[in-house]
């Protein structure tokens, strides 16, 4: 099996970006599962680069080391060959903010482009709509549906 390189993104993919930028070294919950998934990942033959524009301080590792997130390499691939740019090669770029390009150009693609909604601004949509409709008393309303209450039970 030939060894592949997989870029990881930090925010947004590894740790919770939903409040967006809050400073160099103050980061997001681990998204549910990271640590289970960057172990497979390892553990099937994978190199596994944390790629962020983030700095590389000791509070990233150090959150890294805690969250038990598997990695070899942050913001550098070592078997890069000379002569290349700074874009790190990889097999695989996982990011929250990342479409797959599927070898067309067509009004497909463009729409999608135009349409994008990054996986952290979605989940924070999606809170604000829960939070408003908490305080609004509609926490039962699904869509154009209305849940009945009956004795502190929805049907």
């Amino acid at each position: 099996m030939a060894k592949k390189t997989i870029c990881i993104d930090f925010d947004g993919v590894l740790a919770d970006y939903s409040e967006g930028f809050q400073g160099k070294d103050v980061f997001g919950e681990m998204i549910p599962n990271a640590d289970i998934a960057t172990k497979v990942l390892k553990n099937n033959g994978w190199t596994i680069i944390v790629y962020t524009t983030r700095p590389v301080t000791d509070a990233l590792k150090d959150w890294l080391k805690e969250n038990k997130i598997t990695y070899d390499h942050i913001n550098e691939n070592p078997d890069q060959p000379k002569d290349t740019s700074e874009k790190l090669m990889a097999d695989i770029y996982l990011d929250d903010r990342a479409m797959c390009f599927r070898g067309t150009w067509n009004e497909w693609a463009v729409r999608e482009i135009a349409e994008f909604t990054p996986a952290c601004l979605t989940k924070k949509k999606e809170k604000a709509a829960f939070e408003a409709a908490y305080k609004e008393g509609d926490i039962w309303k699904r869509g154009n549906e209305k849940r009945i209450k009956v004795e502190g039970v929805s049907r």
